[in-house]
């Protein structure tokens, strides 16, 4: 995800942006993905699973009613989250929903479904990843498909922590275009490093009013920041109260080691045995920061990958261009349900070429 200069102001600050997910209507587009270099199914796949930012109206709603494999695959995400899946499914299928896609009741559950299902169909058809990565809600998505929980303990965690956030203090989160060491002087008490997605794009999240004190600071400054598309302070110690919550829950459900190697998206390294049975280590998720960036830069230092967008929007495979990796053609970048402008329409169309490309038949 390509991001401006930090020492501007010539643009407007207070748009939507992203955390994990799509590009901030205040930064260019993304330069035209160069051609692949390799055969189909030559690159070890990596499988790249957004979270919060990535959402937007009718994602994943044409794959949905024109692949049947895919529709069983998130009914079957929607079956394990009980009464809470058949409204959400509802929701998400109406042209007037109830809530809209960016409140996190809807927002969080839908990334998880849409991730898990996308990798459970890829899955299905011969794909073995070499790793997984996810962003924030993202990560549970790729530990679900790794086999640290089954899918029905997958989801209740998603569930539980969605409704202990109803009580947390109202927030929200930003991205900005600087790096994590040039915003820390800023931020008041109550703001926190949310995620660290690009060389020079940080999200920060907190409490509404300390976090608009630390935005009008930072604009000051001169510093450039957008709104992320989140009504919830993520990543911040704003919900050590959902934290809390969920310790005992954690501590009740079976965990194992991953069957797929994943790397974590917080601690920027390869997930440990001891941590993927650890309660207190996917108990902090709501509160520890994303580092997003060090994580894809540990998953490529082990060697030439394909980068396949494993969700909604091409949010990830923007930030990882960045990659000298990618910029040489060591690795290569893909999104399975292309561009959120594209529409539901065209979703099949871009699944079926990404199959190709990762020389899979079609369903």
């Amino acid at each position: 995800m390509p991001t401006p200069d930090t020492r501007t102001a010539d643009r407007p600050e207070r748009e939507s942006a992203p955390t994990g997910g799509q590009r901030a209507s205040n930064q260019p587009e993304s330069p035209e993905p160069r051609a692949p270099d390799h055969a189909p199914g030559a690159l070890p796949p990596a499988l790249l699973m957004p979270g919060q930012g990535a959402q937007y109206q009718g994602m994943g709603t044409g794959l949905y009613r024109d692949l049947p494999a895919f529709t069983a695959a998130v009914d079957e995400v929607f079956r394990a989250m009980g009464t809470a899946g058949d409204e959400l499914r509802s929701d998400w299928l109406a042209a007037g929903p109830r809530l809209p896609v960016h409140h996190f009741r809807r927002s969080q559950p839908l990334l998880f479904a849409l991730d898990h299902a996308l990798g459970r169909v890829l899955m299905d058809r011969g794909l073995e990843p070499a790793v997984m990565l996810g962003h924030s809600v993202g990560e549970m998505a790729a530990a679900a498909l790794a086999g640290v929980f089954d899918l029905g303990d997958a989801a209740r965690i998603v569930c539980h922590r969605i409704g202990r956030l109803d009580s947390a203090p109202a927030g929200g989160m930003a991205a900005v275009a600087a790096t994590r060491a040039e915003i820390e002087p800023y931020l008041r008490p109550g703001v926190d490093i949310g995620a660290v997605n690009a060389p020079r794009q940080t999200v920060i999240a907190g409490a509404d009013e300390p976090l608009g004190a630390t935005l009008d600071a930072l604009r000051e400054a001169g510093f450039r920041w957008a709104r992320v598309q989140s009504v919830a302070p993520f990543h911040s110690a704003v919900l050590q109260p959902v934290v809390d919550a969920a310790r005992p829950l954690l501590a009740a459900l079976p965990a194992r080691a991953p069957r797929i190697t994943m790397v974590s998206g917080y601690t920027a390294e390869r997930l440990t045995d001891a941590e993927a049975v650890d309660p207190s280590y996917w108990a902090r998720h709501p509160v520890d920061p994303v580092l997003f960036w060090p994580a894809l830069e540990t998953l490529v230092a082990d060697g030439p990958r394909l980068l396949v967008e494993c969700g909604p929007g091409q949010g990830l495979t923007t930030l990882a261009r960045q990659l000298r990796d990618v910029r040489t053609g060591r690795c290569e970048v893909l999104s399975l349900l292309g561009p959120p402008a594209s529409g539901p329409d065209r979703e099949a169309e871009h699944f079926t070429t990404a199959l190709a490309r990762l020389g899979l038949t079609a369903p």
